[in-house]
C-alpha cells in the first residue's frame, strides 16, 4: 500500500469533529495521565520507598520501577489493540478511558496505604498496567479524529499537556502530602477523563462502517500484533523516540537523589528538597511550554519537523553536560531551564511525527500504542537503569554520560526517517 493510498484511507476514517473543543480538553486528559506519571514517579514514590527503608532506597526504587516497567510494556499496546477491536455504542475509546481512569484512580489511594515495600511494587505495578492501557486508548483519539493536515498544530496543542501535567503532579505530591498527594491526582485523572468523553462524544462503533476487517493470516496473533515494525520508517522513529525519551527520563528521574546525595541538601535553598524539586521542574515547565508553543507552529508551517527532532536530541546532550561541569545548585537551576527548552523542542513536534509513520490506518491504537512503550518504558526502566549507573559505573557522572550518549543515538537515528521532513 502505497503512502498516498495509506493517507486516503486515513482521512476516509478520520470523523468531523470539532478541534476548538477536542483539542483543549484532550490536553487536559494528558496534563492529568501526566501528573499522575510524574507526581507518581518523580516525589510520591521515592519518599515512600525511603521512608520504608532507607539504607536501600536505590536499590529498591530501581527494584519496583523494573516491576512497573514490564507493565507498562504489556499496557501501552494492549489499551490501544483492545480499545481499536471494540465495539460499542459509546465507541471504540471511550469505555476504555472511563473505566481505567477509575482503576487507575483506586489503585492510587490504595498505594498511599501501602505500608510494606512488597505491597507497593505489586500496586504500583498495577497502576502501571492500568494507566499505561489508559494512556494507549487515550492517544489513538488524535489519529482517529484529527484530519492529518491538522496534526501539526494538534500535536503542538495537546504536546503542552505533558510540561502542565508534570507541573501539576511534582507540586501536589511535594506539597499536598503523602495521602493527599495520591488521592488530588486521582481526581483530577478521573475528572479530566469524564470531561473528555462527556465534553466530546464518540461516535457509536457499531455502524458498518466502522466493523473490523478481515485480516489476512500474517496480520493475525502475536506475529500481526508487531507488524507494524516491517515498515522501515516506524521502526526508526520507534528507535529514536526510544532513546531521547531514555535519556531524558533516566537522568530527571532521579532528580530527588541528585539533589540530595549529589548536590547536597546544604547547596538546597531551604534544605527542602521535595520543594526544590519542585522549583526546578517548573522551571523546566515554563521553558517547555514558551518553546513548544512556538516550535510546533513553525515545523508545521515550514514542514520540518525531523529537524526540529535533530536540533532537540543535539540540545538535550548539550545540557546534560552543565550538572558534570557544575554540580551546584546555580548550575541545576541552568541545567533545568535549557532542558525545558529542548524537551519543549521535542514535544512541539512529537505527536506530529509518530501519527504520520503509522503504517496501518486501521490499527491506529495498537500501533499508536507501540509508539508509546518508547516513552512509557523508558520512563519507567530508568529507575533501574540510574540505580546501575549509581551503584556501578561512576556514580552521577556516570548518569550524566549516559544521557548524552543516548540523546545522540536520538538525534542520529531520526534521520533515516524519509517519509517525513
Amino acid at each position: 500500500m502505497t503512502r498516498t493510498e495509506l493517507t486516503g484511507q486515513a482521512r476516509h476514517f478520520t470523523p468531523a469533529v470539532r478541534l476548538r473543543r477536542l483539542l483543549p480538553l484532550l490536553l487536559a486528559a494528558v496534563a492529568a495521565m501526566t501528573a499522575v506519571f510524574n507526581g507518581v514517579q518523580q516525589v510520591l514514590v521515592p519518599t515512600q520507598v525511603e521512608a520504608l527503608d532507607p539504607a536501600d532506597k536505590v536499590g529498591n526504587l530501581a527494584l519496583l520501577t523494573t516491576f512497573a516497567a514490564v507493565a507498562a510494556l504489556v499496557g501501552l499496546p494492549l489499551g490501544g489493540a483492545l480499545s481499536d477491536r471494540t465495539r460499542s455504542r459509546f465507541g471504540r475509546r471511550t469505555p476504555w478511558i472511563v473505566v481505567l481512569s477509575g482503576i487507575s484512580g483506586v489503585l492510587m489511594i490504595a498505594m498511599s496505604q501501602s505500608a510494606h515495600l512488597l505491597l507497593l511494587g505489586i500496586v504500583y505495578a498495577l497502576l502501571w498496567l492500568a494507566a499505561n492501557m489508559y494512556q494507549g486508548a487515550l492517544i489513538a483519539i488524535l489519529p482517529d479524529r484529527v484530519p492529518e493536515e491538522r496534526r501539526g498544530v494538534a500535536s503542538a496543542l495537546v504536546g503542552l499537556g505533558t510540561p502542565v501535567g508534570v507541573l501539576i503532579g511534582v507540586n501536589v505530591a511535594s506539597r499536598a502530602g503523602h495521602f493527599w498527594g495520591y488521592a488530588i491526582t486521582a481526581v483530577v485523572l478521573v475528572a479530566a477523563s469524564l470531561a473528555l468523553v462527556l465534553g466530546v462524544r464518540e461516535g457509536s462503533s457499531l455502524a458498518p462502517a466502522t466493523r473490523r476487517e478481515r485480516l489476512p493470516a500474517q496480520r493475525r496473533g502475536m506475529r500481526g500484533f508487531f507488524e507494524a515494525f516491517r515498515s522501515r520508517d516506524f521502526t526508526w522513529a520507534f528507535v529514536s523516540r526510544f532513546a531521547l525519551f531514555l535519556s531524558y527520563f533516566t537522568v530527571s528521574g532521579y532528580l530527588y537523589y541528585t539533589l540530595t546525595d549529589y548536590i547536597g541538601k546544604d547547596d538546597v535553598p531551604g534544605g527542602d528538597v521535595g520543594v526544590a524539586v519542585s522549583n526546578l521542574l517548573t522551571l523546566t515547565t515554563v521553558a517547555w511550554v514558551v518553546v513548544a508553543t512556538f516550535l510546533g507552529w513553525l515545523a508545521d508551517r515550514i514542514d520540518r519537523r525531523k529537524l526540529f527532532v535533530g536540533i532537540s536530541a543535539l540540545g538535550l546532550a548539550a545540557t546534560f553536560c552543565i550538572p558534570v561541569i557544575s554540580a551546584t545548585w546555580t548550575g541545576m537551576v541552568v541545567y533545568s531551564v535549557f532542558l525545558g527548552i529542548f524537551i519543549g523542542t521535542y514535544f512541539g513536534v512529537d505527536l506530529a511525527v509518530m501519527s504520520l509513520v503509522l503504517p496501518h490506518h486501521d490499527r491506529v491504537g495498537r500501533d499508536f500504542g507501540l509508539l508509546a512503550v518508547a516513552t512509557g518504558l523508558p520512563q519507567i526502566v530508568s529507575g533501574a537503569l540510574a540505580g546501575g549507573l549509581l551503584t556501578f559505573f561512576g556514580g552521577y557522572t556516570a548518569l550524566y554520560v549516559f544521557g548524552i550518549v543516548t540523546a545522540l543515538i536520538s538525534g542520529i537515528t531520526i534521520s533515516f526517517v524519509k517519509t517525513v521532513r
